[in-house]
């Protein structure tokens, strides 16, 4: 029986902290009910019995006695056994003639268990109606007595991996199980509470009126053996997993309940969990309340796995009380082949994944990604995560010990119904493009408004409508996404490409049908960044962003206030692994487009030296270069018209640049910035400083940023920014500037020269009110932004 936890992987733990987004009604959207609101009615399924009529293998057994059921009932379940009629197979083990099974039909009533109640095969276990009937684990049973074990469960163990009775069927159904997980809770009657009861950690870590250290694994609802049919059944009040499916075959879940209601608790474990192998299991019509604790559904290594016209609700009330980020989801973990159809998601999500997270051990050593799903038709809405994940991964090998990796693929998103999700709607992503060898389809889906939670990145992904970082040959097309709300949050229609994993990369995408039908927004004002981003090699964002308030007075007028952002250049990368140099940033108010910076800020905030020493606009005063000269240069500059011009000696060698003292104080931190542009040749590295100097005019060092990923080039401007406290006994700074290996004769600009106390090197002034401000760095070629750095102000 599978104990390991998951433990996501760093490629999946990247988010930023959540902060919603102002002006939306994210916070509490999960709260509201569903269009149809959670009932223990039945859906599909047939009337209970109301007595056994003529069937001679069924028996109407005695009234709850209000004392210890067990012993009656186990001997009622085992005499049942002696009246069921077998299956006939053949030679080969087909089935001929079905099997006739016999019938336990309790009244209505709570009948109470110290133990565990053993089904034999072809025995069914009714009763009087969900509502009605109920069997619970006695307040005075020891937990050891139901430990790592259930309240029902199969004579013959599917665990022993072999199928001891081919042929075999059961049926469990019209009752509620009750797993005292708090004494005397539960317990249903029309008009009660529907309230869980929700203990801290401090009262009780498992949530329930057991030991962690001993108890957490005790005390079950249905353990499932091979054919069985649940249906009709509530479960609530368990302090372990509340029906488990593993190394089994053909079982039906049709048509049951999961809540909490009337002062339930639970333990913390999924309300369908297992896998081992099962296979053929259909999951069809269930219904799990907003006051369910843990998953709604996980599965570990299933096959051919049936979830269809299922709903979840998961309320961010209780998520909050419970201080978890989210529940309900709905995992299929190592699983090949299935189907998730036409399910009602609020709250929960979609994640397809292979098994990679687990401890490495048992069945969990090798690993399988998911293979031959269908996904289509749900309606997912209001999530704390994506809508739908597909995750492709593995773990590193050990060579003394390898393990198989099978890879996935072959997977079918379509027609699906996503909206207002915290992240991405549909996340398709992995660790290593070994791990999927066969493209997937996401076509037709219908989106609206993602991002929700206010973060602007998740695991290398804006929060865009599709996001897809791995695959070769995909179909993405024929997806609409839309932001419909006051305040957008939804970045792109599509991100194609990792911006934070560069072992896995999507290739031959087709993002067009054989009629040209692409991905549309049909309303581009909504999107605030457009259809697509290509993700791969991404710029990093600007960092430090800061919000400020300038008021202007005119004498005789009213002031007006205006919104000024700050922030830190954004930190080159090695351009030799295929990143691109910074071109620019790009300003976002709310969600619109307010600015577009090429270089950097036309003026950088806060600077130390005056305008003449920045920006060469009238001519090159007070720099000394060491190794070449300096002229003035106009008409070719990265702010305004004018830079400086320095030509290299006549020898090769790192040229060097001092400009005019500033006043600093020791031990603060200091940021020196310049821009630069290759004349004759490019391919030398340049890099910002600063000369600290003491009261003496003596050197303290003059240090210049580390980072030689800033390469000049003739075709486009370059900016490079060190940061570091004044030493002690400095007293003034000069900006330092160095061209590193000049080859004799070359020429190279200089413009937007700045030193700063503090980090903050770029700003910009809103001409209006403080908004909601994003701010991206591009990078040079096609201009794609980086994730956006988010301010209020």
């Amino acid at each position: 029986m599978r104990m390991a936890l998951r433990v996501l992987p760093a490629v999946l733990l990247t988010a930023a902290a959540p902060v919603l987004p102002l002006g939306t009604s994210a916070a509490l959207a999960a709260t509201d009910l569903p269009d149809a609101p959670y009932s223990l009615d039945a859906t599909v399924s047939p009337a209970p019995l109301t007595g056994c009529a003529t069937d001679v293998r069924c028996k109407l057994v005695f009234a709850p006695t209000g004392a210890d059921d067990w012993s009656k009932l186990q001997g009622e379940l085992t005499a049942a056994g002696s009246r069921a009629q077998a299956p006939v197979l053949d030679a080969n083990g087909t089935v001929v003639t079905p099997a006739v099974p016999a019938t336990v039909l309790l009244r209505a009533g709570t009948y109470s268990v110290t133990k565990p109640l053993k089904v034999p095969v072809n025995v069914n276990l009714r009763g009087a109606g969900i509502k009605t009937t109920a069997i619970k684990i006695d307040d005075a049973a020891p937990w050891i007595n139901f430990n790592y074990s259930f309240l029902i469960k199969p004579t013959v163990d599917p665990d022993s991996e072999k199928d001891l009775a081919p042929g075999s069927v059961n049926t469990v159904s019209d009752l509620t199980l009750n797993g005292r997980c708090i004494k005397g809770k539960g317990a249903y009657t029309d008009g009660a509470s529907q309230e869980p009861t929700i203990w801290t950690d401090a009262q009780s870590k498992t949530g329930c009126e057991s030991d962690f250290a001993t108890e957490n694994n005790a005390g079950g609802g249905i353990k499932a053996g091979n054919r069985w049919t649940v249906q009709q059944v509530r479960f609530t009040n368990f302090n372990y997993f509340k029906l488990w499916v593993s190394k089994t075959r053909d079982v039906h879940i049709i048509d049951n309940r999961w809540d909490n209601w009337g002062g339930a608790g639970s333990g913390d474990e999924d309300n369908i969990g297992g896998g081992g192998e099962n296979t053929g299991t259909v999951i069809e019509h269930n219904q799990w309340d907003q006051t369910i604790r843990g998953n709604s559904f996980d599965f570990t290594h299933a096959k051919n796995v049936t979830f269809n016209w299922n709903k979840v609700v998961a309320n961010r009330y209780y998520a909050k009380l419970r201080d978890v980020e989210g529940y309900g989801s709905v995992y299929f973990e190592s699983v090949v082949g299935g189907t998730v159809i036409g399910n009602k998601l609020k709250g929960a999500n979609i994640v397809l994944k292979s098994n990679a997270n687990y401890e490495h051990t048992g069945e969990n050593f090798h690993v399988t990604n998911s293979r031959d799903f269908v996904v289509r038709w749900n309606e997912i809405r209001d999530t704390y995560n994506t809508g739908i994940s597909l995750v492709y991964d593995d773990y590193p090998q050990d060579s003394l010990n390898p393990h198989k990796r099978y890879p996935g693929g072959n997977n079918t998103i379509t027609e699906n119904g996503i909206m207002n999700t915290a992240k991405s709607a549909i996340l398709i992503t992995g660790v290593k493009n070994s791990d999927k060898d066969a493209p997937d389809t996401i076509t037709g889906n219908s989106i609206f408004n993602v991002g929700m939670d206010g973060t602007t990145e998740y695991v290398g992904y804006d929060p865009v409508g599709i996001a897809i970082g791995i695959g070769d040959g995909d179909k993405v097309y024929g997806n609409s996404i839309r932001d419909n709300q006051a305040q957008h949050t939804t970045w792109y229609g599509l991100q194609i490409g990792s911006s934070s994993n560069n072992d896995i990369s999507v290739t031959n995408i087709h993002l067009t049908d054989a009629y040209g039908n692409g991905n549309t927004t049909p309303f581009q004002h909504e999107i605030i960044g457009g259809l697509i981003k290509y993700g791969a090699l991404a710029a990093l964002p600007p960092t430090n962003l800061t919000s400020s308030v300038t008021t202007t007075f005119v004498a005789g007028a009213a002031g007006w206030s205006n919104g000024v952002v700050t922030w830190s250049e954004s930190v080159p990368q090695n351009p030799a692994l295929g990143y691109r140099p910074i071109a620019g940033y790009r300003v976002y108010r709310g969600a619109s487009l307010a600015a577009d910076l090429p270089v950097g800020s036309s003026v950088v905030p806060g600077n130390l030296l005056t305008a003449e020493q920045a920006d060469f606009e009238s001519g090159v005063t007070g720099y000394t270069v060491y190794g070449g000269t300096a002229a003035a240069k106009t008409g070719d500059a990265a702010i305004g018209n004018g830079s400086l011009l320095v030509t290299t000696g006549a020898t090769n060698r790192t040229v060097t640049l001092n400009g005019q003292a500033v006043p600093v104080t020791a031990g603060t931190t200091y940021t020196s910035v310049a821009s630069f542009k290759a004349v004759t040749s490019g391919g030398r590295v340049v890099r910002a400083g600063m000369s600290w100097r003491d009261a003496n005019n003596k050197s303290l060092g003059q240090p210049a940023t580390q980072n030689k990923f800033t390469i000049a080039s003739t075709g486009n401007w370059i900016t490079s920014s060190h940061t570091e406290k004044a030493p002690a006994g400095a007293v003034t700074a000069l900006p330092f500037l160095v061209i590193d290996n000049s080859i004799a004769g070359e020429q190279h600009l200089i413009d937007r020269v700045g030193l700063v106390a503090g980090t903050n090197t770029e700003g910009w002034t809103d001409s209006g009110r403080t908004y909601r401000y994003h701010v991206v760095a591009y990078r040079a070629g096609d201009l794609q932004n980086s994730t956006p750095a988010t301010v209020i102000g």
